[in-house]
């Protein structure tokens, strides 16, 4: 019987012809963060893998051009903002076709991310983003497999614990002798506290049914919302760890994490964070997960 191969097994795209000498290391993985994070800003680009503005300008402009990348320049609140990017067609295909996969199933859709740069939800999606991204740049000059090690989208987040809940990121912190599996609440303030807390029972169900007690961090745009938020969190009881910090407070890196449970004097950087939170690091497993379907290290490679 012959017909249409089903979308599973049609034949993965080939790369755009006369890409493969011009493409580096480093642009594979921005076109893998950009499938995995769908909008990256300039200066987000900038701090996860150049050295300087300049040389991360001449590249993303470069890779526009060639429609690896797509970029747009939002304007929100009557001010211009700087050029955003996400994936573009041809960064679709090369990506696709190193794993073998098709154009869709690496979760590229043009419609959504125009409709995306449109969004109310964009400034969202950018400042949570921005949460990690700080992340991982201190976690640059580390020595391997310290810092931030994994990244995973809010959309990753979603498909595999949405039944419970929702996060706005999932990611693992190492310090030199623990690591810490922690979720993040990127807060904006536009919600109303009750709403905000209406996403803790969520987070308890899923740390007792997975067995893991995971920190979550809510990351606050305001001292003065950071303070009405402690108030009215549980100080005991949830089921896992809490922790706030607030953009004013700075480097997310820094010592800027409160706990809401006692002892709550101190805040804690994320080393020590995974200090009091985490466990020993483990073996990597025999059995790696899928480079097709998998997130890209937070950590870019060389040029």
């Amino acid at each position: 019987m012959t017909g249409q191969p089903s979308p599973s097994r049609r034949r993965p795209p080939r790369p755009p012809a006369g890409m493969a000498g011009r493409i580096t290391g480093r642009d594979r993985w921005i076109v893998a963060m950009l499938a995995e994070h769908r909008v990256l800003s300039g200066p987000q680009i900038c701090l996860l893998c150049f050295d300087g503005e300049r040389a991360a300008r001449a590249r993303l402009t470069l890779l526009t051009g060639l429609s690896v990348l797509e970029r747009f320049q939002p304007r929100l609140r009557e001010r211009r903002h700087p050029f955003h990017y996400q994936l573009g067609p041809a960064g679709a295909r090369l990506l696709a076709a190193e794993r073998g996969v098709s154009v869709r199933e690496i979760g590229y859709r043009p419609d959504e991310q125009a409709a995306l740069a449109l969004s109310p939800r964009l400034g969202h999606l950018v400042g949570g983003n921005e949460l990690f991204v700080r992340l991982s740049y201190a976690s640059r000059g580390r020595p391997a497999g310290q810092g931030l090690s994994v990244w995973w989208s809010e959309r990753r987040a979603a498909s595999i614990w949405g039944d419970l809940t929702r996060p706005d990121g999932y990611a693992v912190w190492a310090s030199p002798t623990r690591q810490v599996a922690f979720f993040a609440e990127h807060d904006t303030g536009s919600e109303s506290l009750p709403r905000v807390l209406r996403k803790l029972p969520g987070y308890t169900r899923l740390a007792a049914a997975t067995g893991i007690p995971s920190p979550v961090l809510f990351w606050l745009p305001t001292l003065r919302r950071e303070a009405a938020l402690r108030a009215q969190l549980p100080t005991a009881g949830a089921g896992f760890p809490i922790l706030t910090a607030s953009r004013e407070h700075g480097d997310p890196a820094g010592p800027v994490w409160l706990p809401t449970h006692p002892p709550a004097s101190l805040r804690l950087t994320p080393d020590q964070l995974a200090d009091r939170y985490g466990l020993p690091p483990s073996p990597p497993a025999d059995d790696p997960d899928d480079p097709a379907t998998s997130a890209p290290p937070p950590r870019a490679p060389g040029r």
